[in-house]
């Protein structure tokens, strides 16, 4: 509803605005209490000035089934959502304890706090040292980890033992990773304001390149598998496409990160070289799986560089 006030002249340099009393008791403010004005363009925003805001609780009281692959997903859901307290209290619950105990280790801050048999509370708690760029980086890195122990067991031929560890490892890491990037980015989403629009695109942006990330790890997992059971040949083919790949992973970082239009093009430009490369080798007849899983990583690269391309553009209009 549009309410209109006039401005009053005080003390002859300042003018002041009178605020709607309903608004004023639906936050429970009083006088000498603050509140936050953000500009945006020819408008003000006036929000109330919010202490740390209460927790986020959701209680179950059905849980539809106890099977661990489901509970990991449901619990992983709810977390994702940025919920700081999960009770879930019924009759069943208690024999599942040890499953759930189990399953908290999947979410980077999910603790178990209280355990009886028949309620368990779980809690998620904040940790402000982290943004979703942190995040971001750190999948980085685990990817460009990924893709070295894929060079190294072809060239240097590691034991294949070794390499399906040092593998299943980066897995769960990035896992744990890339739901807390959700968590981050849906808690982030929770304090928007409407003059803040540049925020919400940075982090809808950030939430969909960590999506590219978990696909491609996906990818680099699934070919990891392929990997271990290919001939010498197959795998001596990809070695060089692969280095390319490690090349264009650290391009795409620097690309999302540095705001810089060239910067983008530069890879841009790059990932299209490389995913020619690859499809040429396809259609010659010389294709595999492998490479398969490898131009579907160059497209998904290409995507984030196009989400770097309008950033970049958004910034430079900006400035």
């Amino acid at each position: 509803m549009m309410k209109v006030r006039k401005l009053q002249l005080v003390g002859g340099s300042s003018y002041m605005v009178s605020l709607p009393k309903d608004w004023i008791s639906k936050y429970n403010l009083k006088q000498g209490d603050e509140v936050i004005l953000n500009e945006y363009d020819d408008t003000i925003i006036i929000r109330p000035q919010m202490g740390e805001k209460e927790e986020i609780k959701v209680s179950v009281r059905e849980v539809p089934s106890y099977n661990k692959k489901f509970l990991k997903r449901f619990l992983g859901a709810i977390y994702s959502l940025g919920v700081d307290k999960i009770e879930i209290e019924n009759e069943e619950v208690g024999k599942h304890i040890t499953e759930i105990s189990e399953i908290c280790h999947n979410f980077i801050g999910m603790e178990v706090l209280d355990a009886t048999n028949e309620r368990i509370v779980l809690h998620c708690f904040t940790i402000p040292d982290f943004d979703v760029l942190t995040i971001i980086r750190r999948m980085f890195q685990i990817l460009s980890g990924i893709i070295s122990e894929i060079e190294s067991f072809l060239i240097l031929e590691k034991k294949e033992s070794d390499f399906e560890n040092k593998i299943k490892r980066y897995e769960e890491d990035f896992d744990r990773l890339y739901l807390l990037s959700v968590r981050l980015v849906n808690r982030g989403m929770k304090k928007i304001t409407v003059s803040e629009w540049d925020e919400l695109r940075f982090l809808l942006g950030s939430r969909i390149v960590s999506k590219f990330f978990e696909e491609i790890a996906d990818l680099l997992f699934i070919l990891t598998r392929y990997l271990i059971v290919t001939d010498a040949d197959s795998k001596k083919e990809i070695t060089s496409p692969m280095l390319k790949l490690e090349e264009l992973f650290k391009m795409g970082f620097d690309s999302f990160t540095s705001g810089s239009i060239k910067t983008v093009q530069e890879f841009l430009e790059r990932v299209e070289k490389v995913s020619h490369e690859i499809q040429s080798s396809i259609d010659s007849g010389k294709t595999t799986i492998l490479k398969e899983l490898m131009l579907q990583i160059c497209r998904m690269l290409e995507s984030i560089g196009e989400i770097a391309f309008n950033k970049s553009v958004r910034e430079m209009f900006r400035t």
